[in-house]
């Protein structure tokens, strides 16, 4: 039903009002509002190409002002509204982006960086609540964080000595986190769009309203100057310096992550040759997500199509009826 809402060419203002409050709202609702919260960029990202640009523009403004008053008056904090204006605005510059023909590169990463910002002003505008520095406000978040994941797996039947391990370990986790929060916030913000760019692509595709340019991601290949930051930063993640040597890490893992993304551009490119299903596609998806060895072997799949074109020898094989 929200699908069909969503493609529909004749979405007035009202109604495209209550879909997107509708998104907005369930974001709010505790563990299910990722899930929407994750996804809004596609929503936005479809209505504002079904619909026209304008509208879809305002009422995505009428329905924040509306959830941002809401939110200061039952919670005295607009903040989740921030998170919900980032995500929408994000799935605009998808669109905006890609309408325009800018290359696949500023499709992703311009959106990517709207996010990117909407969390530094979270910290900032955070950490000048409670008077501490933005950096001592991320610490607590993360020491939360790990402190909540610890409880989880005490649940679990490990080993006492592997629980007592993984306290001792405690401190050390938050300092690593903490220091290589930066690529995570990047790569977690790049796959967002990337996912939500890709799956949006393919409802607009079923309603005959594809963009060329997004549909080009399954033949999308990292730059090739992109090595030799990768080589860099790999050499700086083993300076004896500790700012230097954790700048390397967070620009090497960022890298790493851009030959991620093109091994998942080559998943993409197989599953569409080959008419895979696309239940099978979320389930290697999952896994994916859960099993870092397979992340990790998609990436070195990616890096290896600098001299293996991997598509090449994954095209489906012309028919001899």
């Amino acid at each position: 039903m929200v699908k069909a809402t969503l493609l529909s060419p004749n979405n007035q203002f009202l109604r495209l009002v209550a879909i997107i409050s509708f998104f907005y709202t369930a974001s709010l609702v505790p563990l299910v509002g990722l899930v929407f919260i994750l996804t809004l960029p596609m929503v936005l990202f479809v209505l504002d190409v079904m619909n026209n640009p304008k509208n879809v523009l305002a009422a995505l403004l009428s329905s924040l002002v509306i959830i941002a008053l809401l939110l200061f008056i039952l919670t005295n904090s607009f903040m989740p509204a921030l998170a919900m204006a980032a995500a929408s605005f994000s799935g605009i510059a998808i669109s905006r982006t890609a309408k325009k023909h800018y290359a696949v590169e500023s499709v992703i990463i311009l959106p990517a960086l709207i996010i990117l910002s909407a969390l530094a002003v979270y910290l900032v505008y955070g950490s000048m609540q409670l008077s501490v520095s933005p950096w001592r406000l991320l610490e607590q978040h993360i020491t939360e964080a790990v402190e909540l994941n610890m409880k989880f797996y005490e649940r679990l039947p490990l080993k006492p000595e592997e629980i007592q391990a993984m306290k001792e370990g405690k401190t050390g986790i938050i300092h690593l986190f903490v220091r290589i929060f930066p690529a995570l916030c990047v790569m977690a913000s790049l796959l967002t769009i990337w996912g939500n760019a890709i799956w949006g692509n393919r409802l607009l595709y079923k309603a005959g309203k594809a963009l060329p340019r997004l549909s080009a991601l399954s033949r999308w290949k990292a730059p090739t100057r992109l090595v030799w930051i990768f080589l860099a930063a790999g050499g700086l993640s083993f300076m004896p310096q500790t700012s230097i040597r954790y700048a390397g890490i967070n620009i090497f893992l960022v890298a790493s992550f851009g030959y991620f993304l093109q091994g998942l551009a080559i998943v993409s490119f197989f599953f569409q040759t080959r008419n895979i299903s696309p239940y099978f596609r979320w389930i290697f998806y999952f896994f994916i997500a859960i099993q870092q060895m397979l992340m990790i072997a998609i990436a070195t799949m990616g890096f290896a199509d600098l001299w293996i074109d991997f598509r090449k020898y994954l095209q489906k094989p012309p028919s001899t009826d």
